[in-house]
Formats: C-alpha cells, structure tokens, sequence
C-alpha cells in the first residue's frame, strides 16, 4: 500500500522537519525549567502565587483559544485505528496543534508542571508527516499519521529503533498494513537527525557496563517483585487520573469542566506546596535528576516515586497540557529507590532499571516497546533478561488491574467525536 507524495523526496524531508522540530522542542523545554529552577530558589513561598497564576493563564489560553492543544498526545496516535473520517482524523492534528502545543507545554514547564514533552512530540510528528502528503483514502491517511507519530517518538527519546518497535507492536498492530521499508525509513530518519544534532548520546545517561552484570537468582526475584509493585501503582495512577479527568460520574470532575480556572489555580497551590515539601525534586518531569541518578552521581530518596506521581496527577488534572512518557521512566526509577531500600541484593542502578521499564510498561502496556526504549536510552543491552521479566509481570498485573489510562483516554477522544451536534 503506497501512499502518494507530490515527490518522494518530500516524504524524507518532513521526516527530517520531525527531528529539526524535536531538537528545537527539547532545548526550548530544557530552558523553561531551567528558567524555573532559576526563579524558585529566588521567590521560595511566592511560588504559591507564581505558579497557580501560571497554571490559570495556560488552561485560559487552551480552554479559550487552543482546544486543540489539549492532552497529551499519545491517546490521539493511539485512537488514530478507531477514527472512521478525515475530518475527525484531521481535527485531532490540525497543523496548529503545532504551534498550540508547543507554547503550552514549553509554558507549563516555566511554572513547574510535572509533565513531559515527548508525547506532544509524537502527536506533532504525526501532523508534520501529513503536512506533504495527498491521500486518496482514510487507510492511506491513518498509514500517514502513525508513520508520523512513530517519527515523533524517535526523535523525542534519540531512539530510532524505539520508534520502529512502537510503530510495530502499537500502531500497527493489524498485520495487513505493510510497515515498508520506506516507511520505517522516514521513521529512523527523525530519530537519526535528532542524534546527528545533540550527539550520539543515551536519552537518560548511561550506566556503568561493570554495574549491569548480574546473578541471576538475586535479581530475578528482584524483577519480579519490581514489576508487581509496578503493575499495581500504574493502575492505582490510571484509575485516578480516569476518575479525576474522564469519568462522567465524577463530581470532582463535573465540578472541574464547570469551573476550569478556579481548578487550575488550586492544582497550582498544590503544585507548589508539593514542590516546596519535596525540596523540588516534584517539579518538572525527572529528567535531570534521573539521569544523575543513574549515573551514580546522586541518590533518589524513598519517596521520590510519591512526589512525583502526585505531581503528574495533580498536573494532568489542573487542565495544563502535557504527556507523562518521560515521568513514567522517572516515577520507575523512584520504584526502583523505595525497593533498594526495603531489599537490597544489588546495584540501585539495576533497581532504577527495572522500576523503569516496569513502570512504563504498565501504563503503556506495551512491554516490547518499552524493554526497547530503555535498552536504547540508558545502552543496558547487558540487562535485557531482567528488563523482560520486569516489563511482562508488571503488564500483566495492570491489565488484570485496569485497561490502562490511554484507553480511557482513546475512549474519551471516540465518544466527543460520535456525540451528536447541537
């Protein structure tokens, strides 16, 4: 199944403008937090006042001018299967989500909103690679986007190959669409200008090779009880971000879509209050500390893990847009902490490995996606048993547990597209 381009050459050429974009995306995030940490060593309690303010403008901004900006990007690459016309297909990357996006999530993170870029990235992959192209039915234009967003993905993590196994195991999962040669081409593409730009370097650090080796009747029971635990809190933090964003039952959430600013400024209040209890460490989506801490420079304290799922929750809820793929990786590691110290049998640096992959299994549950993703991010290749032990417990646990928060959310996004016009 061919999908037709003005000329051939267009198609690598938004692959490339995936890349560009991600790069440009990732140093204009990386300096809002800066620019955050910056400005909360120096107003401390004004935060209270700074951040609410922040979190009230961007869900105005969103609420009244950018809808589309809304989420976190990953449920509209996933619901692209399920959406039966363009135009629907068409409203959910509309190429001002591009811009939209990009100022509320690059705002969020200069108010210290615990959220992520990467998911945004994947659903403005999608809408560059439909920019160029001409399809002649809604298959071709699905093909299009999940290339896209497959794009996105690469380019957000430096990982070309985490962006073909998604594509793969996500995406694509009806055997009856070819993933070409052309097509994971263009996917590899942007992952590979992201590398070529900020250098050949692992997403999240790398960890020390002599770390990684292993004895295996130490650290299997080890993935195990990682991944159970992991399992368990990834449905505990699905069914409240279900209950607190989507459920229809849900006072709390009736009473937030009738009062959006007003929650957004009391999420604000918690956000710094959380922030200023946690010493920062609740700020922002991990990243930095994370990869500190796998590089064996500083140590998770026990409740890491606690400071920031609330502060993803507590973010997802006040209605400021952004992604939880990244704080997943980190909210594992803060697994992997708390676990260290209740059971110590070896390296915390394998602990931090298998809470992340075990973590971001569970709420993808998509297990061979994420085993991939943290092999390439981290080059733990040595590791991969007790990533695949990890990673399948912990999916298992939270598909018996819950269906997981993005197919609530994929739900959510089909209901507002049948509900009848008034």
């Amino acid at each position: 199944m061919r999908i037709k381009f003005h000329n051939g050459l267009k198609f690598f050429i938004l692959a490339i403008a995936i890349g560009l974009f991600s790069v440009v995306f990732a140093k204009a995030v990386d300096i809002a937090f800066n620019l955050f940490l910056h400005l909360s060593a120096t107003l401390h309690y004004w935060l209270f006042i700074y951040i609410p303010c922040g979190f009230i403008a961007i869900t105005y901004m969103v609420t009244r001018y950018y809808p589309e900006a809304a989420g976190s990007g990953i449920p509209q690459a996933l619901a692209i299967e399920y959406i039966d016309n363009k135009r629907n297909l068409k409203a959910m990357f509309y190429p001002r989500i591009i811009l939209s996006k990009f100022i509320a999530i690059v705002m969020g993170t200069m108010f210290g909103a615990t959220i992520g870029r990467e998911g945004p990235t994947i659903q403005i992959g999608a809408t560059i690679l439909s920019l160029g192209g001409t399809t002649p039915n809604l298959t071709q234009h699905k093909i299009l986007l999940k290339i896209g967003a497959a794009a996105g993905l690469a380019a957000a993590f430096n990982t070309p190959l985490g962006g073909i196994v998604f594509a793969l195991e996500e995406l694509f999962k009806d055997s009856r669409l070819n993933l070409s040669l052309a097509k994971i081409a263009a996917i590899g593409t942007a992952g590979l200008v992201s590398v070529l730009i900020v250098g050949n370097n692992s997403y999240f650090g790398r960890v020390s090779r002599d770390i990684l080796f292993y004895i295996p009747y130490k650290i299997v029971p080890i993935a195990i009880l990682i991944g159970i635990f992991s399992g368990i809190l990834a449905a505990i933090f699905s069914r409240i971000v279900y209950y607190t964003t989507i459920s229809q039952s849900s006072k709390y959430n009736l009473w937030k879509n009738n009062n959006p600013l007003l929650n957004a400024g009391l999420c604000g209040i918690l956000i710094a209050g959380l922030g200023l209890i946690s010493h920062g460490l609740s700020f922002g989506n991990g990243y930095h500390e994370s990869t500190r801490a796998l590089a064996g420079i500083e140590h998770l304290p026990n409740l890491y893990v606690v400071y920031k799922m609330l502060g993803s929750i507590i973010s997802t809820c006040s209605g400021v847009p952004g992604g939880y793929f990244a704080t997943s990786l980190s909210i594992g590691e803060g697994i992997g902490s708390l676990l260290y110290s209740i059971v110590n049998l070896a390296p915390i640096e394998q602990y931090y490995l298998l809470g992340m992959v075990a973590f971001l299994a569970a709420m993808t549950q998509a297990p061979v996606t994420a085993i991939t993703m943290v092999l390439q991010i981290t080059y733990s290749q040595v590791f991969l048993l007790p990533l695949m032990v990890a990673a399948l417990i912990s999916t298992y646990i939270a598909s018996l547990l819950d269906k997981g928060i993005y197919h609530h959310q994929i739900k959510k996004l089909i209901m507002g597209f049948n509900r009848p016009k008034t």
